[in-house]
């Protein structure tokens, strides 16, 4: 049985920025943490880093981004080894900042 595999999120780049590295190919990649803030029945709020990536023209543009913007990333998850271990990332093929109005509305769905 098939699946489709396709992730959508709207959360803000973490406080520890984004990273570039490149391969030996010479392709960037832009490696980050999205925060996602949600918030319970109690109004305790909880964060949630989901481990991202990007790669070629899309990974340079990455860069660019500030910790604390609020981007749209969508992207399929993926397993990578890390160590002995193996973590679950999602692998982005598109992040789209969002302008304050966009922002507005994505903070009043809680």
């Amino acid at each position: 049985m098939g699946g489709v595999n396709r992730v959508l999120i709207v959360g803000t780049i973490s406080k520890y920025g984004v990273e570039v590295r490149y391969a030996p190919s010479g392709a960037p990649c832009a490696s980050f943490m999205l925060a996602l803030v949600e918030t319970d029945k109690d109004g305790r709020e909880h964060l949630t880093l989901v481990p991202c990536e990007v790669w070629g023209k899309k990974a340079e543009a990455v860069a660019e981004l500030d910790p604390g913007a609020l981007v749209l990333f969508e992207g399929k998850l993926a397993r990578r080894k890390k160590g002995e271990q193996w973590e679950l990332v999602v692998r982005g093929f598109d992040v789209t900042p969002l302008t304050a109005p966009l922002a507005a509305l994505a903070g009043s769905a809680n």
